[in-house]
């Protein structure tokens, strides 16, 4: 079947070694062969590659769209390589990317790469907060009052998606991504050899912890009430207690 594009006035994409404008009107095109295609947005230039998984993704555009398919494997061959020494958990990404460019579907690669994308800027989220975090945590005379509030922070957030139900803004998937990365870093504060909590209290958040993550995820696809009442629950509970006053 041809491959059916709509194109903003002005908008460029990529046709075999061709860059395309499109005119002053929307325009439908129905594209037939294995020619290159790439729309304006999903082109990346050697600019906007500012990133290891952008960088991967320049390499992967490159195999698709021009005939020097070696010599841009080898290069992403590298990049991937040096993304998974720096970030292990991106596996998943990298292998998907591969099963593509193996059986020769190199726009589904691309497509696999997007996820990737993804994952780094989720990533870069996820040390940004452990960075504040630390970094709040050294000027702070208790910790234990620091993580509450973030606690209570995040329960806050849940709370007005749970008030707010069964209406879903972007507050809803802002608020269970704050409480997500916050999560993260507190499982990864709460799970130190340095910590001072007994083990079975750091055994137990740890539970409580994954339970959060396992809710978080749900959330995201098939949400339910009953889910942002439970991680309301847990963070106010966990608060309470980091205060004394469980």
């Amino acid at each position: 079947m041809p491959l059916k594009i709509e194109l903003k006035p002005g908008e460029r994409f990529i046709l075999g070694d061709c860059v395309v404008t499109n005119g002053d009107h929307r325009a439908r095109l129905a594209v037939e062969g294995a020619v290159p295609i790439l729309r304006e947005k999903d082109i990346m230039t050697a600019r906007r590659a500012n990133s290891p998984a952008k960088r991967i993704y320049l390499a992967v555009q490159l195999m698709y769209t021009t005939k020097r398919l070696q010599e841009n494997y080898a290069v992403y061959l590298r990049l991937a390589c040096e993304m998974l020494a720096a970030a292990p958990g991106a596996q998943p990404f990298i292998d998907s990317i591969n099963n593509q460019i193996l059986t020769g579907e190199l726009y589904k690669a691309l497509k696999e790469t997007r996820k990737l994308i993804a994952h780094e800027k989720e990533l870069l989220k996820v040390n940004y907060a452990a960075q504040t975090y630390a970094k709040t945590a050294t000027e702070t005379a208790s910790p234990r009052d620091l993580e509450a509030s973030l606690l209570l922070k995040a329960a806050a957030k849940l709370q007005a998606v749970h008030d707010a139900w069964p209406q879903k803004s972007a507050d809803f998937r802002e608020a269970l991504l704050y409480n997500r990365r916050l999560w993260t870093v507190f499982l990864d504060s709460v799970l130190r050899d340095d910590n001072q909590l007994p083990k079975p209290v750091r055994s137990n958040i740890k539970n409580l912890g994954m339970f959060v993550m396992n809710e978080t995820f749900a959330a995201m696809t098939k949400p339910t009430l009953n889910q942002i009442k439970a991680m309301i629950k847990v963070n106010r509970g966990i608060a309470a207690g980091l205060r004394g006053k469980a």
